[in-house]
């Protein structure tokens, strides 16, 4: 069904069926963007990808070195 053919269709109800019919059509859009939200992230998508992508920089940081994670005698 196109446009054209759900507009005439609109235009033979009365105007307080037209509504009813908007009604609907939102309820269903909302519905639709609802579902689509509720998706999993994909693994690029996810907040890890995000986190790995842009790290939380903090100055004057520089990671332990293999020697200095060991424990020490």
């Amino acid at each position: 069904m196109g446009y054209a053919e759900l507009l005439l269709i609109l235009k033979q109800l009365p105007e307080e069926k037209q509504a009813e019919v908007l009604d609907f059509a939102k309820f269903l859009a909302q519905r639709a963007a609802s579902e689509g939200s509720n998706k999993p992230d994909t693994l690029a998508t996810s907040s890890l990808a995000r986190w790995i992508q842009t790290p939380v920089g903090i100055a004057n940081f520089s990671p332990l070195s293999r020697s200095e994670m060991c424990c020490k005698k």
